[in-house]
């Protein structure tokens, strides 16, 4: 559905809807031409604005760098939010986080959500790219990712209470981290059922870690 910027909207609304056609054009140059590709201009030209309107809501390249990876990350949220709790009503709790992991993995199934697409992926990790030089860019990522690995941290001290969660929930990341990435840039190496079987064989590890 085309958000209604037509005068029946009002000035706040325009304001919103804008900025989320500006977020979808951001993220449409960054899969297509890499972050060197992300600019003002393009992406003003992908949204059909002007570059006056696309700076109303975002006046540099890594700003919106910045508000595409978020918006991404909301939108990943909101998947991920349904997809557990489908799965915890079906299937309990071990199973709702394994649904979590593969999705954080790019590996989930395709009936729940498209499995071929890597956009979240690749937005992640050109804002990784950007994240290596100190500044705004590197302190909102590292804050994303902190607020995962606290969430794994939580999750995994409530389903496997022997074991270190911290550690689990660092090493666990890393794994999920890496499969994203090898999804997004090596899709014959790492194709969906491969990074599927290796989530779910480390899901099984934290299980038999917690019942020895």
């Amino acid at each position: 559905m085309v958000p209604d910027l037509s005068g029946s909207a009002t000035p706040s609304e325009k304001r919103r809807q804008g900025a989320q056609l500006v977020l979808d054009a951001a993220v449409r140059v960054l899969v297509r031409d890499g972050l060197d590709g992300l600019s003002v201009r393009r992406v003003a030209t992908e949204a059909k604005f002007s570059i006056g309107a696309v700076q109303h809501h975002f006046s540099t390249k890594e700003a919106l760098l910045v508000a595409a990876a978020e918006h991404i990350t909301a939108q990943f949220q909101t998947r991920a939010t349904a997809l557990t709790r489908q799965v915890l009503d079906q299937e309990g709790p071990i199973a709702a986080f394994e649904a979590f992991c593969q999705l954080l993995a790019n590996s989930a199934p395709s009936h729940f959500a498209d499995s071929q697409d890597t956009t979240a992926s690749i937005i992640w990790l050109w804002y990784a790219a950007k994240s290596t030089q100190p500044g705004a860019v590197a302190d909102a990522f590292t804050a994303g990712w902190s607020q995962t690995e606290n969430y794994l941290t939580t999750t995994i001290s409530e389903l496997f209470p022997k074991v270190a969660a911290k550690q689990e929930a660092a090493h666990l990341l890393a794994v999920l981290d890496g499969l994203a990435i090898a999804r997004s840039t090596e899709p014959v190496r790492m194709p969906l059922e491969r990074a599927a079987a290796l989530v779910r064989r480390h899901i099984n590890y934290l299980q038999h870690l917690n019942d020895s």
